[in-house]
């Protein structure tokens, strides 16, 4: 297998047997950082596949920090943008009367702001933990930009600790395509074999998340003593404290 010289070569193809198999070029890298832009830039969408699939087929060292440094801006600036997005369209909420007496919205809409306003001010407590956990944990990280977003948190401190985020999250699926289009030994097999790895990092990381959520809900319920008050039978007489 010949490999090219890397971003500072003509083509920049890796060749197998004379034949082409895997383009790689400075359109290609562009595209992957547009589609992990856009797809950082509105909630729920998985991307890790995609910079797994790309790392796979980019088979030399120069041409994968590449495409690490793209995937890296790329989706700091679509965080931002989801950041700065929320706070727009939280910012016409509020300009939005919540009654006509001016009183504070009830039902389920009191109840939301409710809750948002305790995870905003648990966020922010937190923010930099926040946002890289958010970030590696598969439906974490739009959570998190929206509860910072309605706290007002500053644009830069964001950047810097997004920064941080998605170096950790862009390495750990570029280190996934290049592992897997090097065991598989031809990188159309490599894309496969990194975007089934990609996928099964992501159901992992949802499970861990799911057990640290589960285990906090058990430890946040009281375990003091029981009141006389909550003996009460049905019936109304009280049963006995032993």
């Amino acid at each position: 297998m010949q490999r090219s010289a890397g971003p500072f070569g003509a083509t920049g193809m890796i060749r197998q047997s004379n034949c082409v198999v895997a383009p790689v070029s400075s359109g290609s890298v562009a595209l992957v950082g547009l589609v992990v832009l856009l797809a950082s830039s509105v909630p729920f969408v998985p991307t890790g596949e995609v910079v797994s699939g790309a790392a796979a087929l980019t088979q030399s060292v120069p041409w994968l920090l590449v495409v690490l440094a793209v995937v890296v801006v790329a989706s700091v600036a679509g965080d931002s943008l989801m950041l700065l997005g929320v706070r727009a369209l939280a910012r016409l909420a509020h300009r939005r009367p919540t009654s006509p007496t001016g009183a504070a919205p009830t039902g389920l809409r009191g109840r939301v702001d409710t809750w948002l306003r305790r995870l905003g001010g648990t966020v922010r407590a937190n923010a930099f933990t926040s946002v890289v956990t958010g970030r590696l944990v598969p439906g974490g990280r739009a959570p998190v930009i929206v509860a910072l977003a309605l706290e007002r948190y500053p644009l830069h401190r964001f950047v810097g600790a997004d920064l941080v985020a998605c170096t950790a999250w862009a390495s750990t699926y570029v280190a996934l395509g290049a592992l897997g289009g090097q065991v598989s030994g031809h990188p159309l097999v490599g894309t496969a074999v990194a975007v089934a790895a990609a996928v099964a990092l992501g159901a992992g990381l949802q499970v861990v998340g799911a057990q640290r959520r589960a285990h906090a809900r058990r430890t946040a319920q009281p375990t003091g003593p029981v009141e006389p008050e909550a003996l009460t039978a049905p019936g109304g007489t009280r049963s006995p404290v032993r």
